[in-house]
């Protein structure tokens, strides 16, 4: 119907990833791997925020791990045909989700970066902070085009592409950000196996990103060469 919200994606009509073969079952497995390091990992950082009473650095951390690494990965998987845990949900649920978990994921990582840096002369010297910042940018411009996607018509596709390209960008900005946090004098004073938290949120950022990168890939076929490309486990 003309004037409604445009709440469905190219990609979200496929049905749920068919389980009778090695790659299918690989990609769920991966997929239900990377939600325990998820969680794993945010509840640890969580665990360790809280017995510094959330202080200073401490919430600083606290609230852009539990924005970029927890809801926003979520967010970004949310579409994807190998999470099992949504394939239930209907298209708009999944597209609904997936702004709610997004937004709330990225207004924690901007407040977390405005607390830490507010009042303070010497700004975004770090790689960290320079990473940071940089998320905060793409986040602010992609919630720009994310309403744009709702409300423009489905044929729309290029504001489709553009969402998603910025939206990965976003998502790859912020976890590096995160990544080069591990560096900082903060976590060498309260935290030990720097290696492993590094490993741990690189793989996460890796397993994440294969779905939207799949959809780009789609988009881009469908604008770019007016075809709907092998959709393998989009």
């Amino acid at each position: 119907m003309a004037g409604q919200y445009n709440l469905t994606n190219a990609c979200d009509n496929l049905a749920a990833l068919p389980m009778h073969n090695f790659s299918s079952l690989m990609a769920v497995g991966m997929n239900l791997f990377n939600h325990i390091l998820i969680v794993t990992l945010t509840s640890y950082m969580v665990y360790k925020c809280w017995l510094m009473e959330f202080q200073k650095t401490a919430l600083h951390a606290h609230l852009c791990t539990i924005g970029f690494v927890l809801l926003m990965a979520e967010g970004v998987m949310v579409r994807y045909r190998a999470n099992i845990l949504f394939s239930d949900y209907s298209a708009e649920s999944k597209t609904l989700l997936h702004a709610l978990l997004q937004f709330i994921g990225g207004f924690l990582g901007i407040i977390g970066t405005l607390q830490k840096y507010w009042g303070k002369e010497v700004h975004f010297k770090s790689r960290h902070a320079k990473f940071g910042l940089a998320a905060c940018i793409f986040c602010f411009i992609n919630f720009v085009a994310g309403f744009c996607v709702l409300i423009l018509p489905s044929t729309r596709m290029t504001m489709k592409l553009l969402h998603t390209s910025l939206g990965l960008l976003t998502f790859v900005t912020g976890m590096l950000a995160q990544i080069f946090g591990y560096d900082t004098g903060f976590f060498h004073r309260n935290f030990t196996h720097k290696r492993l938290f590094k490993f741990v949120t690189f793989v996460i950022l890796a397993i994440s990103i294969i779905g939207p990168f799949k959809t780009m890939t789609y988009k881009m076929h469908l604008i770019f060469f007016g075809n709907t490309p092998l959709r393998g486990n989009i």
